[in-house]
């Protein structure tokens, strides 16, 4: 099925990834239509997971390594792909940067990925929330409101505040209405000082616009902080490692002050039950840890009947189903399908076969 919604403005801007405007999905569509002008159709299939595995070093670690030059950069398709954006500026390490980024291959290392700010306490804290794109006020008042039991949904609810805050500075006032952008929730919301107060409309709206994103997904945005916008999938996942890192340890934290995993972190053969080190793990890797922590903070049965917590679920949990690590390459070959149907360069049918996995993801968890 498809989600059926209007809540969402493209926001314009540029596609910073070693100073290029053209983004990861740029890259992907011409990569594809060079591909099947020399081969044809059926022949010249990009499966987004392969190029995923070509990138890590070591595709099972959640601290690989990107490999400097993927075996795919030496075939003729991706020069020629190259080549074509060069009057853009695009160089070979540009488009490829892009693609890693988009992919859910990169870090989050305080002054090596991302550059910290204050307003989070932490630079651990603050270079995934800045990552995820999400401020300080709106990372802070949702977690107050949920409390660290919740953080998951917290994190889906903070994307959808900063995703209506985006559309409400960058799209006139005057056409908000046509464009179903209500500030009047982002307002509601900050206002509230518990979970009560929020309205089910207001929760369903902030739903809504990240279910939107989540499958219409729009690459290449630039971010309040200027940087490459990434996949509302990975900034969910991103804000909700940085709620997790605000929590604490019991005991030493899971990375070093460098920002490297300690020997005893997830995914290094450690026999503790700590988290990863969100900060040298790579987005797709902290996506899975996501998943995973999702579903257990899922068991927690409040011992009184919440309404506010009942809703802030059961919208959330509209979301989850899309939160899918195979889904997010679907969406990818999605989102390049629709382009090469613009330009016709396939038809509808083959099109629809990618437009029919991304949709098996986006059905409803049922209650």
């Amino acid at each position: 099925m498809r989600f059926i919604v209007v809540a969402f403005v493209a926001l314009a801007g540029p596609a910073e990834v070693q100073a290029t405007r053209v983004t990861g999905a740029d890259v992907l569509a011409r990569w594809q239509r060079t591909r099947i002008a020399r081969l044809g159709g059926e022949q010249a299939s990009l499966a987004t997971q392969d190029i995923a595995r070509q990138m890590l070093s070591n595709p099972g670690s959640p601290y690989s390594d990107l490999i400097a030059q993927p075996e795919f950069t030496n075939d003729v398709d991706w020069v020629a792909t190259v080549d074509a954006f060069s009057a853009r500026g695009l160089t070979a390490a540009g488009a490829l940067a892009a693609l890693q980024w988009d992919l859910g291959m990169t870090r989050a290392r305080p002054r090596m990925d991302i550059k910290v700010k204050a307003g989070f306490r932490d630079d651990f804290v603050a270079a995934s929330a800045i990552k995820a794109d999400v401020d300080a006020d709106v990372f802070w008042h949702m977690l107050d409101l949920t409390g660290y039991r919740h953080s998951t949904k917290a994190a889906v609810y903070a994307v959808g505040m900063q995703i209506l805050r985006a559309q409400a500075i960058a799209v006139p006032s005057d056409v908000w209405i046509a464009n179903a952008i209500d500030p009047d929730v982002f307002t509601r919301v900050m206002r509230a000082q518990h979970m009560d107060q929020l309205r089910p409309y207001d929760l369903e709206y902030l739903s809504t616009l990240v279910q939107y994103r989540l499958i219409h997904w729009k690459a290449g945005a630039e971010s309040s902080s200027g940087h490459r916008s990434l996949p509302v999938v990975y900034r969910v996942a991103r804000t909700a490692a940085a709620y997790r890192d605000a929590q604490g340890y019991v005991g030493s934290s899971p990375c070093t002050r460098d920002g490297t995993p300690r020997a005893s972190s997830a995914g290094t053969g450690g026999d503790d039950d700590r988290p990863l080190c969100f900060a040298a793990a790579t987005d797709r890797a902290v996506h899975a840890w996501y998943l995973a922590e999702y579903t257990r903070q899922a068991t927690y049965v409040p011992e009184h009947h919440d309404d506010g917590l009942s809703r802030l679920a059961r919208f959330a949990g509209l979301v989850l189903t899309l939160v899918d690590l195979a889904g997010v390459l679907e969406f990818v070959e999605a989102t390049v399908a629709e382009s090469l149907v613009t330009s016709e360069a396939i038809g509808d049918a083959e099109a629809e076969a990618s437009f029919a996995r991304a949709d098996l993801l986006s059905c409803p968890i049922p209650e």
